[in-house]
């Protein structure tokens, strides 16, 4: 602040303060004489209207009040800086000739003007973490500290102790994050079992949410297994814990708590229409932020195993169909050749009920499930196939760049030159944003080209050609080949706004 601001703040409060005894003395003068006959006042009713507290009542009160206790030491906030890359402009050497010379004619001395790039300007911005062991290993959330400067990470504690912190490892296929401080006897919080939660579980909500240090909120486990689309990367593994405990911009990286000061959960991310709180708030499962930070700290990165098959999830219809009493588990779709799954004798059409003697009822479940073991684990595997229940082993995997999870989709890609359309195969949870059961996505649509004129776009989704189901970019490229040029399809799509409409669409008769 400039100093003749400060020096103004400071005359006026002279000021201000000499008035404030004038007018005291006034006051006091006056209604002191006022006040000689109520020496005795008394405020506020004599006793508390409710004389005793419910017990289950003051033991859920102080049940509270322990498990926030016990936990916040180990909260901390985490303070990241961060500068955005430069804007490219044209430098000297090569300056916007031709845009100079149409508005101000050949002549115009355009090589005088100095066109400097603007300097990025850096951004500060503010999360949560927890402690989990006493030399400072931190966990918190992959976009807290994303894209975090070299020494741009600081942490403070419930102390008020500041530490630069170190980036150990981040993972953007489950939003995890571990950072360290350099420190000794920290407090260290204690990690629970989110396998065994249940919805209607009363949890804490504990970080610094708007800037707001060490907020602790209340609520219930809402909903289990949630699948939002936040990820933003191929192998994104989305199975968050619902809870209304309050959460907002902030909260993020911070510990939700159950009623036993155990962390269950990392605050993640809200539902919202607004940018603030709204009923829903979601965390990622401590099993799998402990699994992923162990990784990070010993090896750098994630060691994730992979089964090898693509599922999805199984409707009333689809159940009835298979001859299943009612919908449970995930249908496998496809095998990937030389995967766990095939060795271990999986197949297409197979139904997975149970995962390590776990239920599994969604596919990004099952996804978690995987991701939660190591590669070469040996999982035992519950299949209904023909009518009945199988038990299968399977020895997980280590899965490489052109591996795939268990919750994605078909690994494939095509192109109908003859259309102008790239699409490619499209995974579980895309087809779930768009409410479909099977499809290819629509990557690229050449400008010009009969797909362009007739309407279709990148992003639409394939669902059928002629009435027959596109599960795959292959099956898409054979239901084409098989007509001629000339010939009109009617192509099913969905938009990104889950519209969907036929379209008709005319195979060239010039063709590449």
């Amino acid at each position: 602040m400039p100093k003749i601001i400060k020096r103004k703040l400071l005359l006026g409060s002279v000021a201000l303060a000499t008035v404030a005894v004038v007018f005291g003395l006034t006051l006091g003068l006056t209604f002191g004489k006022m006040g000689n006959d109520n020496k005795d006042v008394k405020l506020g009713a004599p006793a508390p209207p409710i004389k005793e507290v419910p017990m289950a009542v003051q033991q859920l009160n102080d049940a509270f009040i322990s498990a926030a206790k016990a936990v916040t030491p180990a909260v901390v906030q985490i303070k990241v800086t961060s500068t955005p890359k430069a804007v490219s402009v044209p430098d000297n050497q090569n300056p916007p000739e031709d845009f100079f010379k149409f508005f101000f004619g050949p002549d115009f001395p355009f090589h005088n003007f100095n066109m400097p790039a603007p300097k990025p300007t850096p951004q500060t911005a503010l999360g949560s973490g927890i402690i989990v062991s006493p030399d400072g290993y931190i966990l918190t959330n992959n976009h807290v500290v994303q894209g975090a400067d070299k020494d741009g990470i600081r942490v403070t504690l419930l102390d008020k102790r500041k530490f630069n912190a170190k980036l150990i490892g981040r993972d953007p296929t489950t939003d995890v994050a571990v950072i360290k401080i350099d420190g000794t006897n920290l407090p260290v919080a204690a990690l629970g079992n989110s396998d065994s939660l249940q919805v209607g579980q009363w949890v804490l909500a504990i970080g610094n949410p708007l800037g707001l240090d060490y907020t602790v909120t209340q609520g219930i486990v809402s909903a289990l297994g949630r699948n939002i689309n936040i990820i933003r990367d191929q192998y994104g593994i989305e199975d968050f814990i619902q809870t209304d405990a309050a959460i907002n911009p902030g909260n993020s990286g911070g510990p939700l708590v159950n009623l036993k000061g155990e962390v269950i959960g990392i605050n993640s991310a809200i539902a919202t229409n607004t940018g603030g709180y709204e009923g829903y708030g979601f965390a990622v499962p401590i099993n799998l932020a402990k699994r992923v930070a162990l990784d990070l700290i010993k090896h750098g990165k994630v060691l994730r195993p992979y089964i090898g098959v693509s599922i999805q999830d199984i409707d009333q219809i689809t159940a009835k169909a298979l001859g299943m009493k009612e919908p449970t588990g995930v249908i496998v779709q496809s095998v990937q050749p030389n995967s766990p799954a095939e060795e271990a004798g999986i197949k297409s059409g197979d139904v997975i009920l149970k995962f390590d003697g776990h239920n599994v009822e969604h596919a990004n479940q099952l996804q978690t499930m995987v991701a939660s073991k190591r590669p070469g684990d040996k999982v035992d595997v519950e299949v209904f196939r023909n009518g009945k229940k199988i038990d299968i082993t399977v020895t997980l995997k280590e899965r490489s760049g052109e591996e795939f999870a268990s919750a994605e989709g078909i690994s494939g890609k095509a192109n109908l030159k003859s259309l102008g359309i790239d699409v490619a195969a499209a995974d579980s949870q895309t087809l779930k944003k768009y409410d479909a059961k099977n499809g290819v996505l629509v990557t690229n649509v050449t400008p010009g080209s009969e797909a362009d004129d007739r309407g279709i776009t990148a992003g639409d989704l394939i669902v059928s050609v002629d009435g027959k189901a596109v599960n795959s970019p292959e099956e898409l490229v054979k239901i084409v080949n098989a007509h001629k040029p000339g010939d009109a399809l009617l192509f099913r799509v969905i938009s990104k706004d889950k519209i969907s409409s036929f379209i008709g669409v005319e195979i060239p008769k010039s063709t590449e």
